[in-house]
């Protein structure tokens, strides 16, 4: 008798895809409860696949997935309109820098290790820089998520100058308006955090 597959059911980010086959998607996830994931979708190709609408990098949804044999398969998913519509109406500035930290976090993430306070921190953030409103927002914002991500990942030294944004503070417009101020400094210690990694 068959026990059958256990269905893990996590929130998750697209951090890319590529096509598998003729009709096949094989997506980086970055989840909730596993951390990174490669997880293939069936026919996730086709106009008639649901799968494909939140497929796309940058996508924030839930996802269903069962583990294979030799990896994991997207079973189902779901994306709330309001996430989707919040991205399409969103400025360039802030899509091109949700797109940067999604690159950061595909060069820094390596294997399944649940990582929950570092993933809400990015939807947090990802959800603060759709709401900007000019390319200082957006700026002061993408560097106090870095930091933060650097930070999560143990690549950031804890100096007083870095501490008010590493903080367990809010990610607000306040704390990046003062990184913006800021900016030029904390560029730097990036910079030389992401030196240090040798990724």
């Amino acid at each position: 008798m068959s026990l059958g597959h256990t269905i893990l059911t996590t929130p998750g980010i697209v951090l890319g895809k590529r096509g598998v086959g003729e009709a096949n998607t094989l997506a980086v996830l970055f989840t909730r409860d596993r951390g990174l994931l490669y997880a293939k979708a069936q026919s996730s190709r086709l106009s008639r696949s649901k799968l494909r609408y939140f497929l796309e990098p940058l996508s924030i949804a839930r996802f269903s997935l069962v583990r294979g044999k030799h990896e994991w398969k997207i079973v189902n998913g779901h994306q709330h309109e309001k996430d989707r519509a919040q991205f399409a109406e969103s400025s360039r500035d802030a899509r091109h820098a949700v797109g940067k930290i999604l690159q950061l976090l595909t060069r820094l993430i390596h294997g399944e290790e649940a990582s929950p306070a570092l993933y809400d921190q990015v939807v947090e953030g990802i959800g603060l820089l759709l709401t900007a409103r000019s390319r200082e927002e957006v700026d002061g914002i993408e560097s106090v998520l870095v930091l933060r991500t650097l930070h999560h990942l143990g690549y950031l030294p804890k100096t007083p100058e870095l501490a008010p944004f590493i903080g367990d503070s809010a990610l607000s417009m306040e704390l990046a308006a003062s990184a913006a101020v800021s900016r030029s400094a904390l560029i730097r210690s990036i910079n030389e955090s992401l030196m240090a990694t040798g990724l």
